[in-house]
């Protein structure tokens, strides 16, 4: 699908991680502290706002997520690589359903609190899972982002 989606489960040291990153020279560490009271281990991160690219890591560096931006979202810059089956940014969701088939989950346009979201469509791999949140009241794709299979919310994984 993506050749970052690839790197998913696999820890910060392997050569063909350093290999892969090595091509988004603007990644940069950043650690989100929990809430005072909260013992939940601080999230790790690689960010690059200029290519549009986040991935999130586990405490001992392993890849659990990488979410690929579209232009202005959370200020970053549109990532520059391929998506997966060929996709654009430009893409509808119908577009998405032709080039992957039925998805394991979808959820339509909502209101989330005071925060308007597009449709959401999530496709599950063996290892992982795509999801493609398109843009609210326009065309488009304004996220894709995979996460390894066991981090994502509602999804149960057989060993």
């Amino acid at each position: 699908m993506s050749e970052l989606f690839d790197l998913l489960g696999k820890e910060m040291g392997d050569d063909e991680v350093k290999k892969a990153l090595a091509l988004y020279p603007g990644l940069r560490p950043e650690i989100d502290e929990p809430e005072p009271g909260d013992d939940s281990p601080p999230l790790r991160y690689l960010r690059s706002e200029r290519d549009g690219l986040l991935i999130k890591l586990s405490p001992h560096g392993e890849l659990l997520a990488v979410f690929l931006m579209s232009e202005g979202k959370d200020g970053f810059r549109q990532f520059r690589g391929p998506l997966p089956a060929q996709l654009t940014f430009d893409a509808t969701a119908a577009d998405v359903l032709r080039a992957l088939g039925a998805p394991a989950y979808s959820r339509p346009p909502a209101k989330l609190g005071s925060l308007q979201v597009g449709e959401l469509l999530r496709f599950d791999r063996p290892t992982h899972s795509v999801h493609f949140q398109f843009r609210s009241g326009q065309a488009g794709i304004e996220l894709v982002s995979a996460m390894a299979a066991r981090a994502v919310p509602g999804r149960s994984v057989r060993l």
